[in-house]
């Protein structure tokens, strides 16, 4: 058969409606991989490339409709956090500030260059149990020791499929991801076939990244465009199909079910992929109904310790009422719990929860929401800001007794200028009952621009924001900021510092940026971050840097009752030091 009628083998396609929200239920497609198989060691793969092309190439990114929003129905963010400039607060300096991949090591390995970079790593352990963070941008990957130093690498984007045959061997679209399964010790890595619809994915067999992986090629959209996927690793701590063990992931959908755009969810069935066996997925296509397009939705993606056996994983999208024109007619945080029955996939359920109101209106009519917004910048042209998304990734803790998820997305702050709006929720259960614990909108008043961020939390509920920074005197700038889980809810007072400050300028780029970065926390400690973001060193077209830096909380960790002062239980306090 030709591959495209391999790519329609096995998938049902059929509409349920399923929420009240929806003039139309959402479409459901299931299947399986449309092929698997478990690679040799990718040390001894010959790790090649699609052929050089010498040519500069821009990774799209689709635009949905323009449902004629009107920029006037927006209200001017009433959480907006102006102070705390930089320096001025507890937030830790980068304990690693390295180099990442660049540019010109796109040129040295596919013999062209990219835009943008969709900067994206993680950090795990490898086969030895040492420290290992992997960058994996457009259109290529590497890996480096916990000092920031590249001890693999450059390689091709697509060389874990080499061998592989398909779209998936032989195309290198990008749009990648890498995590670190932690309860699993494993790595995972999956970029997109775009034009085939196709979700390349592979996760290694032990935790050595130059080992064996399990591949698989899933046509998650059949007759159309995945757009912008993005994944996480789901674990409720039960394994079988009555589980809810999952890997988890968001598109951006043209064609292929849901009309001309629609926003899918859904799970890949992570118990068989970890052992290399023949494995479903399930997805819903949400499709817009008016100008509602649930747009950016992203897949939670599990940090520390699993949930209560049971728990369905929750999906995620910012929501500004005048913007994205949600039923509700609030802003605030949208959910869907998606509920699979691995045993009877038809059966799995696809709910939408209130929505969560936020603490204040904000505003996502920055430019068109999506290009061309971020401006003026020192020495370069316009950039993308991407406000019309929640951008990656939804990171969930379960904290014993609660659920803790934290989101971003870029805004208007007041007078055209990007800042972010962050946001942490909690559920009792871990899976319903969803209510705003605290969000803002961290924009110091220095007349700069905030977007293209990433948060994460740590163990002790320290909560870490990385972004992109830049004026019209700044260069584009990798930058963070940070709360402590005791501080005034609903802001980020630990004041803001450089991972690295940037010494050029894009231009002449298609006014590409991002398209998204990463901040994520070591399993190892459970208190570490590590951040990854592009800028650039010198002025000029397709020549992007990025920066991976790391830091952490000094008392992160430390257990409660560990500081003794001989005398002071007993209630002498002039003892206590």
């Amino acid at each position: 058969m030709s591959r495209r009628t391999i790519a329609l083998a096995g998938l049902c396609t059929l509409a349920l409606a399923l929420s009240p929200a929806w003039a139309q239920g959402p479409v459901v497609t299931t299947g399986k991989a449309i092929h698997h198989d478990t690679s040799p060691p990718l040390r001894d793969i010959a790790i090649t490339a699609t052929p050089p092309t010498g040519l500069n190439r821009e990774v799209p990114i689709m635009e949905k409709p323009d449902f004629g929003k009107d920029p006037s129905l927006a209200e001017p963010d009433g959480g907006v956090q102006s102070d705390y400039a930089p320096s001025l607060g507890p937030t830790p300096a980068p304990s690693v500030s390295a180099s990442g991949l660049s540019d010109d090591d796109n040129a040295v390995v596919l013999g062209g260059r990219i835009v943008p970079p969709d900067t994206n790593g993680d950090i795990g352990l490898d086969a030895s149990g040492n420290r290992i963070y992997i960058q994996y941008i457009n259109l290529i990957w590497g890996i480096y020791n916990d000092s920031g130093t590249l001890i693999h690498g450059p390689f091709a984007g697509n060389s874990f499929w080499q061998g592989f045959g398909g779209a998936c061997q032989i195309n290198n679209d990008g749009d990648p991801i890498v995590l670190y399964d932690d309860t699993a010790g494993r790595w995972v890595f999956s970029q997109f076939s775009v034009d085939e619809g196709t979700q390349c994915v592979a996760v290694s067999t032990t935790s050595d990244p130059l080992g064996p992986y399990h591949r698989y090629a899933f046509v998650v959209t059949p007759g159309g465009a995945n757009d912008y996927p993005k994944l996480g690793v789901w674990d409720d701590g039960t394994t079988g199909s009555t589980g809810q063990s999952a890997y988890t992931f968001t598109t951006r959908d043209f064609g292929g079910g849901g009309g001309s755009f629609s926003v899918g969810a859904g799970v890949m069935e992570r118990d068989q992929m970890l052992q290399g066996l023949p494995a479903q997925f399930i997805k819903f296509f949400n499709p817009c109904v008016g100008g509602d397009c649930i747009e950016g939705q992203l897949p939670p993606h599990l940090a520390g310790p699993t949930p209560p056996a049971g728990t369905c994983p929750t999906y995620w999208a910012a929501v500004d009422s005048a913007y994205d024109d949600d039923p509700a007619g609030i802003d605030g945080y949208r959910n869907h719990q998606l509920c699979v029955n691995w045993a009877s996939i038809g059966t799995s359920t696809y709910t939408e929860g209130p929505i969560v109101p936020a603490g204040s209106n904000f505003d996502r009519f920055l430019g068109n929401g999506f290009s061309d917004c971020i401006s003026p910048v020192n020495g370069g042209e316009d950039l993308d800001c991407l406000a019309g998304f929640t951008m990656y990734r939804a990171q969930y803790r379960w904290f014993g007794s609660e659920a803790s998820v934290v989101l971003n997305t870029t805004v208007d702050a007041g007078g055209d200028r990007a800042g972010i709006r962050w946001a942490e929720l909690r559920s009792a259960n871990g899976d319903t009952r969803w209510f705003r614990q605290q969000d803002g909108t961290y924009s110091p008043a220095d007349g700069l621009d905030r977007w293209m961020g990433s948060i994460a939390q740590d163990q002790d509920r320290n909560i870490a924001l990385g972004y992109s920074v830049t004026g019209s005197s700044l260069f584009p700038s990798v930058r963070y900021t940070s709360r402590m889980a005791g501080d005034t809810a609903g802001t980020m007072p630990g004041g803001e510092v450089s991972c690295h400050e940037g010494t050029g300028a894009q231009i002449a780029s298609s006014n590409r940026w991002g398209d998204y970065s990463s901040m994520s926390v070591d399993p190892t400690d459970d208190c570490t971050f590590w951040y990854t973001q592009e800028y650039y060193q010198n002025t000029g077209s397709f020549d992007f840097n990025t920066r991976i830096c790391s830091f952490k909380f000094d008392d992160c960790g430390v257990a409660t009752g560990s500081i003794f002062a001989d005398g002071f239980e007993s209630g002498d306090v002039s003892a206590w030091q």
